[in-house]
């Protein structure tokens, strides 16, 4: 089971994704860049399962204003490949072209399945 956390949505949020990077760097399997078309990108952390297949997605949401040009966007990636984590960069619809937030995770974790990204449901 595949489970997206939001962290927020903008610049505080890089305090805790990079407390997450430093301290359970180990867990984490990839990154991911999610670019909007006119809109802020979103990013998640993907962390490798752990009890009962449990999945969490550590997810900044719409929350790098400029995309890949913006500082954020650099930050994230230094951080990442600092620790040796795997970054995926691609296009997804803009959360706001869905009703609820929720249905746009559960597009997500069925896209992210589609391209094996994340582990299929069991």
């Amino acid at each position: 089971m595949q489970k997206f956390i939001v962290l927020g949505h903008g610049y505080s949020e890089i305090f805790e994704l990079k407390a997450l990077l430093e301290y359970n760097h180990a867990r984490v399997d990839k990154a991911i860049f999610f670019h909007h078309e006119d809109a802020p990108s979103t990013f998640s952390l993907v962390m490798k399962p752990v009890e009962k297949d449990f999945q969490a997605l550590y997810t900044i949401l719409r929350g790098l204003r400029n995309g890949p040009d913006g500082k954020m966007y650099e930050m994230i990636h230094n951080l990442c490949k600092e620790y040796g984590v795997e970054v995926v960069e691609m296009t997804s619809r803009d959360p706001k072209d869905f009703h609820e937030t929720e249905l746009f995770f559960q597009y997500m974790i069925g896209v992210l399945r589609l391209n094996h990204l994340i582990p299929q449901l069991k």
